[in-house]
This record gives structure tokens, C-alpha cells and sequence, in this order.
């Protein structure tokens, strides 16, 4: 290929990137450096990446955007702990699949000697961050939103192990209205404001935001700030979904402290489709086991489709990158089946436990054999919470009369995820797979 062909391709490249990144003169008049959020770009993003603990998150899919990637790369060429944070709201008694990603990426830089901080929005969940959903979120009362934190909190400290934990109650309560808006709301303009994808694409539909939701963007800006003063944070990742919220943090930062902090972004968990991961017809994956059971949700990931299976293991397990690079070419053969057990397998011991697995494995192989494709395609029925076994069993066909349904159940032979019920009365709470022997299967959804 000619130089000159070379020269004209590259410069083909710049226009796409102006035309795909139009926001980018709006961030630069903020002084935020930014890497643009167009897929193609991250090509490049690939060799500015010096650090090898920041190319192998690139490599393997955890880094999405940057405010400054050549400036996060010598920060971690110092040979120093970088401070960071990253942020949930308890929105619900538990986290769910979509909060993994960050959870590994967690792990990973605190493996690597850094030092990450994980900050709970007990404050920033009573108001909402807006959402690109036709609605706002759900008001939660302040009792639901402290159950929620010490429901996920136990859960959470298993995950990640001996980090730093904040509540950004802690400072937002003590927040003087006025004052705040004196000191701090003159540095957020309304303009930028309202070119938020969350908030732009709400008023395109003519949707309604409120006032209230419009300010979370200030107190997620503010955390940062806090966190920069008292604990010499200098970096926020966050999921892809609040790069805006980030920017915001980073630009208050410089305003008020004529300092350069960071952010980073991590990619929304989708399928080849782009549909977000994580939920099924019986709702959302949660990581907490009374929510969603560790053989429902092993089972998930075992049957993930087959164009997802090398980008998940790259994210979720230790896996050499060559290795995985070698599944790629057994996707729609049979032979991907090998590596959707070692996906499973690998991020239900994380979440759950290896001897988890060892209980599921036991199970699922003495059932059918553990390499089965069993769990796919498997006959779907919706119940109501609540609805009694015998009457499942008997409405999915696993039995042909009521009286055989209490047979089989009293007998031992009905099984519930995994799990033997001998019990009639026994009522469905959340959403299962049912086997009756070793050859019957079929999933209760609940509504």
C-alpha cells in the first residue's frame, strides 16, 4: 500500500472522528482532555498504553474512555499507588451482573498495588441520576436505601476484599443549600448541562426531568472533589453510561484546585447485539444468592451465546489472551461448549464459591452429564410469586394429573435448581429450573 494511500485513509479517519465526537469542542473549552468515545479510535488508544497493567485492561475490554490517556499512563509509570474511586448508588438490595465489570476491574488494580476506594451513594440514591428511560427512577425511602447498603455491603466486602469504603452521606448531608450553590453551582454551566446524553435525549422525546434529577450531576462532581481534598483521590472510573457525570468531576476539580485529576471509563456489559447482559424473562442476575441462586446463575452464563463467549472470558476470567483467541474459531461448533463451562465456572467461584461449583457440577452431571446441552432452549412458563409446586409441575407437563404432580414430588423426583423438594405446599418465591428425573427440564418464570 502507498504512502499516499496510507496518508488519505488516515485523514479519512480524523473526519469520522470529528463527525462521531461533535461534544468533544465542549469538553475542551472545559480543558478536559478526551479520548473520543467512537469504537474506531480505541484502536489507537491500544499503543498509547505503556503500563502493562493499563494495556491488558485495554486489551481485555475493560477500559472504554479517557479524559487524558497519556496522562493516566504516566500516572501509573510513577511506581506509585494511584488512588482511585468508583461509585454505586443502592438503588436495590443487591448488585446485579452489570455492576461485575467493575468489580473485577477493582480486583485487578488492587492486585497491581493501587488503591481503590469504593463509595456507597447513600445520598446520591435518595435524589436519582437521570436516566436515558422515559421515567425518572423510583423515589426510595431513606429506611429501604440503609437496608439496601447493608444488604449489597456484605456481599460486596467478599468481592472485593480490604478496600476503603465511603458513604457519600457522610458529606452531602452536612451540605449547606445555599452556600453549595454559591461556592460551587457557578462552575456548572446549564448549557453543557443539557448536551448530557441522559439529559438531551430525555427533552428530545419531550420527556419530563425534573429539577431534582438535574442536580445529581453536581453531587457526583462534588464527591470527587471531596475525595480529591481528604483523601488525595485522583481518579474516578465509572461505567460508560455516567461519562458525563465524570467530566464533571474533573473539571470542578481543576477549577477549584488548579489541579489535573482523571477519569475513566469502563464499557456497558452488552451482548454481540448490544443489548445490556444480565437479565432474563424472569428479570435481572443479582450476585446475591437468595436473590438469584448460584446454579441459576451458573446457568446464565453457561448458556450465553456463542459470539459473546471469548469477549466475557477475556473480561471475567484469568485466562491467557492466546488461549482465549483460539475459542473464536469454535464459535457455532459444539467445541464452544468447553469454554462456556470454563466461563461459568470462573465467575460463579468469584461470586459465589469454588465449592458452589463443585455442588452445581455434581448435580448437573449426575443429572445428564455435565457437558450436555441441556440447559438451552429449555420450555418456558410464567407464574405467579407465591404459586405451589404441584400445581407447576403439573401445568408444565413435567406431570399428566395433579395426583401424579404429588407422586413425583413426595417421591424425591422434582427437583427445584439443583435442588430435591419432597414438599407440596412448596411455593415458588423467584424465577427456576425444574427438572422431574434426569431428562424432564423446564423453567418457572415468576411475574
Amino acid at each position: 500500500m502507498s504512502f499516499g494511500r496510507i496518508a488519505s485513509m488516515f485523514a479519512l479517519v480524523a473526519e469520522l472522528v470529528d463527525a462521531a465526537d461533535s461534544k468533544s469542542a465542549v469538553l475542551l473549552s472545559m480543558g478536559v482532555r478526551v479520548s473520543p468515545r467512537a469504537p474506531f479510535i480505541r484502536i489507537f488508544m491500544s499503543f498509547c498504553f505503556s503500563n502493562s497493567i493499563l494495556s491488558d485492561l485495554f486489551k481485555r475490554g475493560f477500559i472504554y474512555q479517557a479524559t487524558n490517556h497519556k496522562g493516566i499512563d504516566d500516572l501509573f509509570n510513577l511506581g506509585q499507588p494511584v488512588i482511585f474511586y468508583i461509585g454505586f448508588d443502592p438503588t436495590a438490595d443487591s448488585l446485579h451482573v452489570g455492576h461485575l465489570l467493575w468489580i473485577k476491574l477493582v480486583g485487578k488494580l488492587k492486585d497491581a498495588g493501587h488503591n481503590p476506594i469504593v463509595l456507597c451513594g447513600g445520598a446520591t440514591a435518595k435524589i436519582g441520576d437521570p436516566t436515558w428511560k422515559d421515567e425518572s427512577r423510583s423515589m426510595l425511602d431513606y429506611s429501604v436505601i440503609t437496608d439496601n447498603i447493608n444488604s449489597i455491603m456484605k456481599n460486596l466486602q467478599k468481592l472485593v476484599g480490604n478496600v476503603k469504603f465511603v458513604d457519600n452521606n457522610e458529606w452531602i448531608s452536612k451540605l449547606n443549600y445555599l452556600e453549595f450553590l454559591r461556592d460551587y453551582g457557578r462552575f456548572f454551566s446549564v448549557n453543557k448541562m443539557l448536551t448530557m446524553d441522559s439529559v438531551s435525549e430525555r427533552l428530545k422525546r419531550q420527556q419530563h426531568l425534573s429539577f431534582l434529577e438535574f442536580n445529581y450531576a453536581l453531587l457526583q462532581a462534588y464527591d470527587f472533589l471531596c475525595l480529591f481534598e481528604n483523601e488525595n483521590c485522583v481518579m474516578q472510573i465509572g461505567g460508560a453510561d455516567q461519562w458525563s457525570n465524570i467530566i464533571s468531576g474533573v473539571d470542578l476539580v481543576r477549577r477549584i484546585k488548579d489541579k489535573e485529576v482523571y477519569g475513566m471509563t469502563i464499557p456497558l456489559l452488552t451482548n454481540a447485539e448490544g443489548k445490556k447482559m444480565g437479565k432474563t424473562a424472569g428479570g435481572s442476575i443479582w450476585l446475591n444468592p437468595e436473590k438469584t441462586s448460584p446454579f441459576d446463575f451458573w446457568q446464565y452464563w453457561r448458556n450465553v451465546d456463542d459470539k459473546d463467549v471469548c469477549k466475557l472470558m477475556k473480561i471475567f476470567t484469568d485466562i491467557d489472551l492466546s488461549e482465549i483467541e483460539k475459542y473464536q474459531s469454535m464459535v457455532g461448533t459444539e467445541q464452544i461448549n468447553d469454554a462456556k463451562i470454563k466461563l461459568a465456572d470462573s465467575i460463579t467461584s468469584f461470586v459465589h464459591s469454588k465449592d458452589e461449583v463443585n455442588s452445581i457440577k455434581q448435580t448437573v452431571d449426575s443429572l445428564f452429564g455435565f457437558a450436555s446441552g441441556i440447559f438451552e432452549d429449555l420450555k418456558t412458563f410464567k407464574f405467579k410469586r407465591g404459586t405451589q409446586i404441584d400445581k407447576i409441575v403439573f401445568e408444565t407437563g413435567l406431570a399428566q394429573s395433579m395426583t401424579q404432580a404429588r407422586k413425583l414430588i413426595e417421591g424425591g423426583a422434582i427437583k427445584i435448581s439443583g435442588e430435591t423438594v419432597t414438599s407440596i405446599k412448596y411455593e415458588i418465591k423467584e424465577s427456576c429450573t425444574i427438572c422431574s428425573g434426569k431428562k424432564h427440564f423446564v423453567k418457572a418464570i415468576v411475574k
